[in-house]
Order: structure tokens, then sequence, then C-alpha cells
């Protein structure tokens, strides 16, 4: 993990840094204009995130001024993770066996077999157009040898 304040330039000034899904350092911008009420963020390895879910923007608004801040804030949470009392872990209880349920036996139904559908003849539209491409081709190909 880099630790120097990432280099950006975007026109709009950086408001502050968080932590990027990746791991990386990301910056948190500003929006204009008629989205000025929207945060977005710009990382080295995932690129800008100008998404305005409430789940991103409150992701965005969580940012720190400086690289030392985010450190403390990340040493700060690790250490509260870490104070935690955890609850003692109890053995887990066998469960138990099911009884065997007999069951008479039935007749299991054979698979139906199907006959695949084999479209050997033509429909009937199809005679219509081959007869109009024989004709059509005999007219034109008589017209081009008469040239």
């Amino acid at each position: 993990m880099a630790d120097v304040m990432p280099v950006r330039t975007s026109t709009n000034p950086v408001e502050g840094i968080n932590r990027c899904e990746c791991g990386s350092v990301r910056t948190i911008h500003r929006a204009r204009g008629k989205r000025a009420k929207f945060l977005y963020s710009i990382c080295d390895s995932c690129g800008t995130n100008q998404q305005t879910g409430q789940y991103w923007q409150e992701k965005f608004n969580v940012h720190y001024a400086t690289l030392a801040d985010l450190h403390q804030a990340e040493q700060a949470s690790q250490t509260a993770v870490c104070d935690a009392v955890t609850e003692p872990e109890t053995e887990p209880q066998p469960e138990p066996k099911p009884e065997p349920i007999e069951t008479e036996s039935l007749p299991v139904p054979e698979p139906q077999q199907t006959k695949p559908e084999t479209d050997t003849e033509p429909k009937p539209g199809a005679w219509k157009a081959i007869l109009a491409g024989i004709i059509l081709g005999g007219l034109t190909g008589g017209l081009i040898t008469r040239i």
C-alpha cells in the first residue's frame, strides 16, 4: 500500500481519501453542476466510480483529510475488533439420526421415448418460392445470353 497521497489530474479538488475495495487509497471528489450533491472516487487500480446510489455515497462520505488520519482510523478499527469479547464456543450437539422410512416398492415409470421430428417434406409455400426462382433464373439467363 502506498504511503503517499495520490496525485489526481481531476479539475475538481480532492475532498479526502479512503480505502478502496481493492485495498488501494482512493481520492474522493465532489462533482460540479447539477451533480454537485454527489461525491465520486478515483482509484489507481479501479478507476473512477461515479455511482450515485445511497450505498456508494455513504462509503464516499466517510473520508479522511490525510493519510495519517486514514491510518489512525484503520488502526483504531483493528484494535476495536481485537478487543471485542468473543463468546466461548459451545460444542455442536450431534443431530439425531433420522429413522429409516419404510416405503413400499412403487413401480418406477419408464421415461417416454419421443420420436424426433424430422422435416423431410418442404413446406407448402416453399414450392412457390422454388418455382419462382426457376422461372426468374430462366428469364434472366435467357436475356443475358442474347446480349
